[in-house]
Formats: C-alpha cells, sequence, structure tokens
C-alpha cells in the first residue's frame, strides 16, 4: 500500500519546517507528502517547501497551491493531488513521532475493515508534553453527546467514533467516494472530521484510535486572533456541529431530539441552557475550564438554529 502525508500550512514556516523534518525522520517513509499552501499569501512557506526538496531530493515532496482560504479547501485540494492508497493528515504544528506512519500502516495492512486510524495528537505546553490518560474513548452517543479524548492516551487500541484533524488517517478511495470535507461549514470548519467520520462509518468501515500513532501537537497561535471563546466562534462552532449531527440523522424526530438535546445541554465549547446555568453558578468556586457560562449561550444558541437552517437547506439542495 501507499501511504500520502498531507499537510496543509498557512503562515507558519518555522512550525512547517519542523514538522517536515519529523516527517523525513520516519522510520517508514511517506509514498509522497504534499503542503497545501496558499502561495500569494505565505511566501515564507513556499520557500520552506522548496528549501526541504532541495535538502531532501530523495523523498517525493509537492506543494498543492490552493485559492481559497480555510482548512476545509487546502485537505480537498491535498486529497485530489494524492496517488496514495492511505491519507494520513497532519497539522502543520503536529510533530509525528518516529513510529507514526509505522504505527499506522500496520493497522490497514493487517485489517481491509479499517477505514481510519488515528492516534493522540498530544498537547505540547511550555515545551513539555503533556501525556494524560484517556477516561473514556471518543464517542458519539445519540441525541448529540459528544466525547473527545484525542489529547489523551488509551491502554490499547480502541474502536471509536470520531477522531481530531491534527493526527488523523483514512482510505483515500473511501474518503473520495464520501466526496471528501464538507465545505459548507462555517469560520474554522470546527467538526469537519466528524463528518468525515460518519461517512467512512456509513460505508461499513471501522475508525481505530491507537495510543502509538502519536504526534506532538504544538497549536500554534490561530490567525485573525480570535480566542476559541469568541462569540463568533461559539457561533459558528454551534452551527457546525448541529449542521453535521442533522446530516446524519436528519430533521425528523431524531433530529428534533438532538435540537432539544443541545439547547438544553450543548458539548463543549457550546453550552445549553441547562450547561451555561450550572457554569455560572459554580465558576467562582472552580477552576474547571467546561463550565461554560451564560456569556457563552447566546451565541451557541444561535448557532444551534443556524445548523438547523444549513441542514435544511442541504435537503433541499438534494431534493
Amino acid at each position: 500500500m501507499k501511504y500520502s502525508v498531507l499537510v496543509p500550512t498557512f503562515l507558519r514556516p518555522e512550525m512547517l519546517r519542523r514538522n517536515l523534518e519529523a516527517i523525513a525522520l520516519q522510520s517508514k517513509l511517506p509514498d509522497e507528502i504534499l503542503v497545501a499552501i496558499r502561495p500569494e499569501e505565505d511566501p515564507e512557506g513556499i520557500s520552506t517547501v522548496q528549501d526541504f526538496q532541495s535538502a531532501k531530493p530523495d523523498l517525493s515532496v509537492r506543494k498543492i497551491e490552493v485559492l481559497k482560504p480555510g482548512i476545509v479547501p487546502a485537505e480537498n485540494a491535498l486529497i485530489q493531488a494524492a496517488t496514495g492508497d492511505v491519507a494520513c493528515f497532519l497539522d502543520d504544528d503536529a510533530l509525528p513521532r518516529p513510529f507514526w506512519l509505522a504505527k499506522i500502516s500496520r493497522h490497514y495492512e493487517k485489517d481491509s475493515r479499517i477505514g481510519g486510524v488515528s492516534g493522540p495528537a498530544i498537547d505540547v505546553v511550555n515545551g513539555k508534553a503533556l501525556i494524560r490518560r484517556a477516561r473514556f474513548r471518543n464517542r458519539v452517543y445519540f441525541p448529540g453527546i459528544i466525547l473527545d479524548q484525542s489529547t489523551r492516551h488509551t491502554n490499547r487500541s480502541l474502536q471509536v467514533d470520531h477522531f481530531r484533524g491534527a493526527n488523523m488517517s483514512f482510505r483515500l478511495d473511501v474518503l473520495r467516494k464520501s466526496g471528501g470535507f464538507d465545505e459548507n461549514l462555517l469560520g474554522d470548519c470546527f467538526r469537519f472530521e466528524l463528518d468525515a467520520c460518519f461517512q467512512i462509518r456509513n460505508a461499513g468501515l471501522r475508525l481505530v484510535f491507537d495510543p502509538e500513532v502519536e504526534a506532538d501537537h504544538h497549536e500554534a497561535p490561530r490567525h485573525g486572533g480570535k480566542s476559541r471563546h469568541d462569540p463568533k466562534t461559539i457561533y459558528n462552532n454551534a452551527a457546525n456541529e448541529t449542521y453535521v449531527l442533522l446530516k446524519q440523522w436528519g430533521r425528523g424526530p431524531k433530529g428534533c431530539l438532538h435540537m432539544i438535546s443541545a439547547l438544553l445541554l450543548g458539548n463543549f465549547p457550546c453550552p445549553g441552557i441547562l450547561w451555561a446555568i450550572t457554569g455560572t453558578l459554580l465558576r467562582p468556586l472552580t477552576s474547571n475550564r467546561h463550565l461554560l457560562g451564560i456569556r457563552f449561550l447566546i451565541p451557541a444558541l444561535r448557532g444551534r438554529f443556524r445548523g438547523w437552517q444549513m441542514a435544511a437547506k442541504l435537503r433541499n439542495e438534494n431534493l
């Protein structure tokens, strides 16, 4: 099998350099490395790729120029350009550990029923990797509870429901047949990975989270300077999450139950009414970052209704 490593980048030339160097140190080298880049806005990124190509002439390294902004258009351009059997995605601020690709490949080559493989994107804070144990696996429970432990280690490989985009891989033919990643998503395209994971599972394939498929995630500064808790970001995230879940469950009884759950409970970082009230009351007593207060509630609720509208528009377009 052939393995394509796909890296979208934007205005992070130093992190991109470190990312490419980590890929070049893999015990199992990829068949190709593709970097999606916006040439007019990121000339330093272009230079970084060119310098790496000169330094590593034995590696197949290509830059894929994209004009449309955003992570999803970049990822889709990489999907279309890749020639491998498996697409291995890394954020430009994620540094794979030396056996990363070797550990990925053993799953695909052992079991044709596996459609995706991921592992921990380990948070690195002040130069130190935070090694933490997962308390549960990545799951999606109806009517919309999403559990995510993608930054943590499990004791063994587990079947899961979804991945995080900083460190994930899929069979390329299945990803293409499903249409790639959904470009209708708003803002930073929160939950684009969840949508892709639904498509892979709907094709009858399994998703595996392997604690040995490790990448250190340095999480470089966000472009535009907006916080993850900015009202616009909360609005976009809530809209995207509801849109993706309604694509899977429809806007019938299951979709209505999801909306009730989302409005009352919600998910981190988009709280519902009960979560926001509880967070406001308990916030003075604890430093738990998951206790989001009332100030997050209005953009989250507005986002949920926008997600409903997005799903309705998609359904009408597909009639």
